[in-house]
Parts: C-alpha cells; structure tokens; sequence
C-alpha cells in the first residue's frame, strides 16, 4: 500500500500499459485484422489466468479503452446497435512491406 502511495500515476500507468499490450496482443493473435466484438476479445483476455484487471488501469469502462484505442489509431473502433466493435491495425514492418509489394504488382 505504502508504495502506491508514494507513487500511484506510475504504478496505474505501468498496469495501463501492460493492459493495453496484453488486449492488444489478444485482439492480434486471435483475431488478426477481423473486425470482431469488442467485449469478445475482452473475454478472451480474461480467460488468460495472469491477465492484467481492468480495475487496475486508468480506464473505467471497455467503451472507453476501447475509444482510447482508436484516437491513439492503434485500432478501429465503430458502435453498432448490436455493441462495440473494433479491429486490429497492423503495423508491423513486414507486413507493411508485403503490403506495399502486392500494391506494386496490382499496378503492372
């Protein structure tokens, strides 16, 4: 207790980060580039026994995680009547370059 006291932004941004990394990587390993349910990929993520809990984080709600995610363009986020959904953007470097190369060939 006495040492989130002494420094409680830094220990919530620590668990901030680890929980974004850790949804992140869920939605990415899962999912892929799929748009999917946003509460789905949460589920999935809690189901990991040594996840991070959202409780532990800056963010209150997943809508508002979620919406974080896709001001920051790390995700695109869109509400339907039926819920959030979100999908994964992809900047890995290799894929960027496959990418670019399929673009090239399409061209000629």
């Amino acid at each position: 207790m006495r040492v989130f006291a002494d420094n409680p932004h830094s220990i919530l941004d620590d668990f901030s980060k680890d929980f974004e990394r850790g949804y992140l990587e869920t939605l990415n390993s899962l999912h892929g580039t799929k748009r999917v349910k946003a509460n789905a990929v949460y589920q999935e993520y809690i189901a990991d026994k040594n996840h991070i809990h959202m409780n532990a984080t800056i963010w209150t709600s997943l809508t508002g995680f979620c919406m974080r995610l896709g001001k920051e363009s790390k995700a695109i986020v869109d509400e339907t009547e039926k819920g959030w959904f979100i999908q994964y953007i992809d900047r890995d470097p290799k894929v960027l370059a496959r990418q670019a190369q399929s673009e090239q060939r399409q061209k000629f």
